[in-house]
């Protein structure tokens, strides 16, 4: 593989220099010379800042900025501060090879982190891949998409729709479900990843229905879940629609029927909600900033302090945190900052999160994570148990 020989080559430049060997060669388009590195590297972040997901663009950024401070208050990586760069990702994947490079080429990033729509991570990693770039994607996603530079901190689909499926059939005994989502790409799949296992553990789904991102009319769907006679709803909508089905369904009465597993629920979707639409709202989750772990409280504290208090804290927030907390590690353990030094430094590493140790598949790329189910209230989630370190289990239909 090209990847692996660039990385060997860069191994032997660094031997070279190590040994005061003069070395002048190419590499990743840059002069690499025994002369001292540079004190600063750019990391890009892509960001949602428009088209109606500026709310998970803010949770995105309070982690990327509480670990980049945190990281540049110690010192930097290996002496090197880190500079935060950001572009628009809109919520259009085809508009990501190009933020890439604004990144890349006018911005100078050796590593970017994002984007938050799932599937934009198959067109940034298809222009990275050329660049030798690498990417930390760090939200919700279905899994099943690999490439060199690809690497996943954020819940796959046996994080957050497998595990959550298996307390509602296990612990809550419900084997009755509809399933509802948006149209994403990364929901669809995800629905289908689930139908074979939920049906060998004798659970049965009675319908399922995608709609347009911005639906908010869901009687039709309440009427349709209400006559399958389903004792679940396996719910994932992303945005702010979210709630307007709580409350349609609280309207007629359907709430006090079924339990409705919310894929994908954090705290920025519970403000405005009353208790009797949250009252049988369950979910799986890799964090709660309620969690009285010592690690949890620490980092919602370093949050609040950087951003201001009383800030809602999701799980975005802590995962795209970890995403620059997996680079900072991958250099340190390779001894050198660069986007080459990323991509030899990230396949098959650990390092400690807020929540726990946090393991990249040197295979897949993508990682072993704590998970907790956790309950909707008013004030916010509220942990009901935890399922410990829970593994990806991603098959790479691509790479």
């Amino acid at each position: 593989m090209k990847f692996v020989d660039d990385i060997t080559r860069r191994k032997v430049l660094k031997y070279l220099a190590a040994s005061g060997v003069a070395a002048l060669a190419k590499h990743n388009s840059v002069i690499v010379t025994a002369a001292p590195r540079r004190r600063r590297a750019a990391v890009g972040v892509l960001l949602p800042l428009t088209g109606g997901m500026e709310g998970y663009a803010e949770q995105m950024r309070f982690g990327v900025e509480t670990a980049v401070r945190e990281i540049n208050g110690s010192g930097g990586v290996l002496g090197i501060k880190l500079d935060l760069v950001y572009a628009d990702s809109e919520t259009h994947p085809s508009v990501l090879p190009a933020r890439c490079g604004e990144l890349v080429q006018d911005k100078g990033a050796i590593a970017i982190i994002g984007p938050f729509v799932a599937a934009g991570r198959r067109y940034a990693a298809e222009y990275l891949e050329k660049k030798k770039i690498p990417l930390i994607n760090a939200t919700n996603h279905e899994g099943d998409f690999c490439s060199p530079v690809l690497f996943s901190v954020g819940p796959t689909t046996n994080q957050d729709g497998h595990a959550l499926v298996r307390y509602l059939n296990e612990v809550r005994h419900l084997r009755e479900h509809f399933m509802v989502g948006s149209y994403p790409s990364w929901q669809n799949s995800m629905f289908r990843q689930l139908r074979f296992p939920m049906f060998e553990r004798g659970a049965l789904v009675h319908g399922q229905a995608l709609t347009s991102t911005g639906e908010t009319d869901f009687q039709p769907i309440i009427r349709w879940i209400e006559e399958t006679g389903a004792d679940s709803v396996l719910f994932c909508v992303m945005r702010r629609q979210g709630q307007e089905f709580l409350r349609q369904a609280n309207d007629v009465g359907l709430l006090e029927r079924v339990a409705v597993g919310w894929i994908g629920l954090n705290d920025t979707l519970i403000p405005g909600l009353k208790r009797s639409e949250l009252k049988n709202v369950v979910t799986t989750t890799p964090f709660v900033a309620s969690d009285g772990e010592p690690g949890v409280v620490s980092f919602v504290e370093r949050v609040h302090r950087q951003h201001g208090p009383g800030r809602i804290i999701a799980h975005q927030a802590l995962t795209h945190y970890n995403a620059v907390k997996a680079l900072a590690s991958a250099w340190e353990t390779v001894g050198e900052v660069g986007s080459l030094a990323g991509l030899e430094g990230l396949p098959g590493l650990t390092f400690d999160g807020p929540t726990g140790p946090i393991t990249i598949d040197a295979e897949n790329h993508h990682a072993t994570m704590n998970v907790v189910v956790a309950e909707a209230r008013t004030d916010g989630l509220r942990i009901l148990s935890r399922l410990g370190r829970v593994p990806d289990m991603v098959r790479c239909l691509s790479a």
